[in-house]
């Protein structure tokens, strides 16, 4: 069990929850209500690109060949979803 008693590691809880959770959550949710929802999806989707490149860039991670997999079919995605939303829009602006 963590050592509740310990002020930094109570510290270290409270910021996680309070700033890295709730206010990020905050701003993502403040942020969202201003974009199609085809895009904040899209941004949602390639979250876990974002945090891999990160954590190479500043851990020195690893990527193995299912990462790699992964990796091109989260594009794959998002790209077809932005190809697919593109005529549907233009036949409804042309309307």
């Amino acid at each position: 069990a963590p050592n509740l008693s310990s002020p930094l590691a109570l510290g270290g809880i409270l910021y996680t929850g309070l700033v890295t959770t709730a206010l990020a959550l905050w701003v993502e949710s403040i942020a969202f209500a201003k974009v199609p929802a085809t895009d904040a999806s899209i941004i949602l989707t390639t979250e876990p690109l974002i945090a891999a490149l990160v954590g190479a860039i500043t851990l020195g991670e690893t990527f193995g060949v299912s990462d790699y997999v992964g990796a091109t079919l989260i594009i794959g995605a998002c790209a077809a979803a932005v190809l697919m939303d593109s005529p549907s829009e233009e036949v409804t602006n042309a309307q």
